[in-house]
């Protein structure tokens, strides 16, 4: 052997004991433990006959019916539970027989059916806060997450925790973004007070501190501009997607209107195209991209802090109707831009379905067809069908928990080319960070929304 030549013959031997110290001893501690490791249902039922206690000892801190679970055999569940096996007990971490059973990459329902039938409980976490539906829903297996809900399981906690680690991580970075850029912004700012107002409605947590801070920022840049504004000597880039959604923000903030958002509103109307729709720069995807993003935004800025709006606003409208969209950003957008503007029924579930057909068996969105799902393009699609009166499908709101990562963010890639220097938020995930916080932003808002607002929890005027 190499070692050999390294070690003398007493620290070679003393090297081996150690080495064979750190193996795990997988010798069964008991009999019935050993016949449940090998999947042998008549040889544990003849012992549990003969008066073997089910619930005698662990391995690795596994009772015989984890073992039984895991190995789904139903036969092997269902005589230790005959015979006294304790059916809640935890192992090690936390996990009971159920969450194995609702976490098997091959499920078994009838096994899942068995345990529930019997009273296990579906509402039990371990001791990373995980239940059975938590583990159901990382596999991808709906099927247990109907059945889970059924017997009295929630993901409401799991939601309001996975929006408050997002709004968290966001108003980290806000304010940053702000003192490196000197710009109030759609990805640092606006998207994430529209998700801030929907937390509100709800009552979750939200520094409001930061969000009056976040508020005022998005004013002082707009506030000295506002004569330049109305005298046409100063006109922000493509303003029905830049004015909009720093509008669409103030408005989730509660901000009433004043002259500095009438001059705001009055220049998104300016730009307003013959056919309805609006122009944009196209140089900056996906957020500023898509001329459907720019008419929805604009009816809603409009509809709120507009003057004398609505023929504006109807003409967006029509050009909604008639316009065709191509990427998912176009898709989210038109059935957002419909509702908002309060469109035929039938249009709306038409762009709703349209939407809906682009969904991938993973139960999220793709920005475009040949990308990977992700956060942004599920999210803004989650966010639009509720805003439409549509229920988020339980499987989107699954693979937008699942794919969360601990620090609260979700990772989206970026797919625009660089128009201006990255200024560094704090916002994990470096190059990736301003379309990661616009993505962070839409899937919290999007699972906050799938929970109902709580009495009394209007946005109050800032």
């Amino acid at each position: 052997m190499q070692l050999r030549r390294f070690y003398a013959p007493a620290a070679f031997a003393a090297l081996l004991t150690g080495l064979s110290a750190q193996i795990p001893d997988f010798k069964p501690p008991t009999p019935l433990i050993g016949t449940a490791m090998k999947n042998d249902a008549e040889g544990l039922t003849q012992l549990l006959k003969s008066g073997v206690n089910p619930n005698e000892s662990r391995f690795f801190g596994w009772t015989a019916l984890h073992i039984a679970v895991v190995q789904s055999n139903i036969v092997m569940t269902k005589s230790l539970l005959a015979h006294g096996a304790e059916l809640n007990t935890a192992d090690g971490n936390g996990n009971t027989p159920l969450m194995w059973a609702a976490g098997a990459d091959v499920p078994n329902p009838a096994l899942l059916e068995e345990l529930l039938k019997q009273g296990a409980d579906p509402a039990a976490k371990n001791r990373f806060g995980d239940s059975a539906l938590t583990w159901a829903a990382r596999r991808g297996n709906m099927a247990a997450v109907a059945r889970l809900k059924a017997a009295g399981a929630s993901d409401a906690a799991a939601i309001r925790q996975a929006s408050e680690k997002a709004i968290a991580v966001l108003q980290k970075s806000g304010p940053q973004f702000v003192k490196v850029s000197g710009c109030s912004s759609c990805h640092h700012q606006s998207l994430p007070q529209m998700l801030n107002g929907e937390a509100r409605k709800r009552g979750y947590s939200i520094d409001e501190a930061v969000a009056a801070q976040q508020v005022k920022s998005a004013m002082a840049m707009f506030r000295p501009l506002r004569e330049k504004i109305l005298d046409g000597t100063m006109v922000p880039p493509h303003p029905a997607i830049s004015v909009g959604y720093t509008l669409l923000g103030l408005e989730a903030e509660g901000y009433v209107p004043d002259e500095t958002t009438a001059a705001m509103a009055i220049c998104i109307m300016r730009t307003q195209l013959p056919d309805g729709g609006f122009p944009i720069l196209p140089a900056r995807a996906p957020m500023e991209a898509s001329r459907f993003t720019a008419a929805a935004l604009a009816i809603r800025a409009l509809s709120v802090y507009g003057v004398n709006a609505k023929g504006s606003i109807d003409k967006a409208r029509e050009w909604l109707i008639v316009s065709r969209p191509v990427t998912n950003e176009d898709k989210a957008m038109r059935l957002l831009g419909l509702a908002w503007a309060a469109a035929p029924q039938t249009d709306i579930d038409d762009a709703a379905s349209a939407l809906m057909a682009a969904q991938r068996p993973d139960g999220g969105w793709a920005q475009l067809a040949g990308l990977e799902t992700d956060a942004y393009a599920t999210g803004q699609a989650l966010a639009a069908l509720q805003i439409a009166g549509k229920t988020a499908p339980a499987q989107s709101i699954a693979y937008l928990l699942r794919t969360q990562l601990a620090d609260g963010s979700w990772l989206v890639r970026t797919r625009s080319n660089p128009v201006q220097p990255m200024k560094d938020s704090g916002f994990p995930h470096g190059r990736d960070q301003w379309i990661s916080a616009a993505g962070t932003s839409w899937a919290a808002m999007a699972l906050t929304m799938s929970q109902p607002v709580t009495a009394g929890t209007a946005t109050e005027d800032r």
